[in-house]
């Protein structure tokens, strides 16, 4: 069967639609199906393919930064598919979780159809809000899901359990679940740890807590956690995917997150391992001035 290659890109970076639309054109030049993201395609006067179908692929290439990556593991990962992140982003983007760059990116790419390459299977973290013991809303995400404070600056209460067991109730401008693969996101601004992507936990930590006593929480990711929102009926707390999807949620609304039933499976050639990249995309350690 002949390989299809789905390509989506930041369309706010024109450096990222010039490099995707190089990609479909050498594509199509080798006799390889491509398949262009709808807003990609329309930004570049071609035609596109719906999100739903995008996965459906034999590869994804997302052509960006992490955000970039981030959006289309929430596309493949549930049908398995890999993704071949190619570094297109501005000079605040990282890069963290790329594998190539456009100068690079044709030889990666044949690399990857010829099956040169071995997969880097990232855990995700899922959740489903429950109100009034209903259902209202599931997701999934690669880095974190985040649940926020209203525009005012009132503080969320947030009711923690872990196994149906209680731990705390915080009162913080937030919580955040994260992954491994996403410490090194809003995680470690918070002053969360730094996880290796291949150790299976769950991170919770908490966002600028009202007490000194609260530090983040590391659990298995067998387990599950039970967040209830207990704040003022006035304010809307948020809860974010990966910094991309907001959900408004409600007083009482219950929200369990757990390890997701799937992975994002990333494409990994001869690239920095993540000791690496923790040095010389983070400057861990480093000090700065004169």
């Amino acid at each position: 069967m002949s390989s299809i290659v789905g390509i989506t890109a930041n369309p706010a970076r024109p450096a990222a639609l010039e490099c995707a639309a190089g990609l479909a054109e050498r594509l199509a030049a080798r006799g390889v199906e491509a398949r262009l993201q709808e807003e990609v395609a329309l930004r570049l006067g071609a035609a596109g393919f719906p999100d739903e179908e995008l996965g459906l692929v034999n590869l994804l290439v997302a052509v960006g930064g992490d955000g970039t990556l981030l959006a289309a593991s929430r596309l493949a990962a549930p049908h398995g598919t890999p993704i071949l992140g190619v570094h297109c982003g501005g000079p605040a983007s990282f890069g963290f979780m790329t594998e190539t760059n456009p100068a690079t990116a044709d030889t990666a790419l044949e690399r990857a159809l010829a099956g040169d390459y071995h997969v880097d299977e990232r855990m995700m973290v899922a959740c489903a809000v429950y109100r009034n013991e209903d259902c209202v809303a599931r997701f999934s995400a690669l880095n974190d899901l985040v649940i926020s404070k209203a525009a005012l600056a009132r503080l969320v209460q947030l009711r923690i359990s872990v196994n149906d067991t209680f731990i705390a109730t915080y009162a913080a401008d937030g919580i955040i679940v994260a992954t491994p693969t996403g410490s090194t996101a809003y995680n470690l601004a918070a002053g969360g740890p730094l996880v290796h992507p291949a150790v299976r936990v769950i991170l919770l930590t908490p966002i600028c807590p009202h007490t000194l006593n609260v530090r983040s929480l590391i659990i298995g990711d067998g387990e599950t956690i039970d967040v209830v929102v207990q704040t003022d009926p006035r304010d809307t707390p948020l809860l974010t995917v990966d910094g991309q999807v907001g959900f408004e949620l409600r007083p009482d609304d219950r929200i369990r997150f757990s390890r997701a039933e799937f992975t994002t499976r990333l494409v990994v050639l001869d690239g920095a391992n993540f000791y690496q990249k923790l040095q010389t995309r983070l400057r861990l350690g480093e000090r700065f001035g004169a």
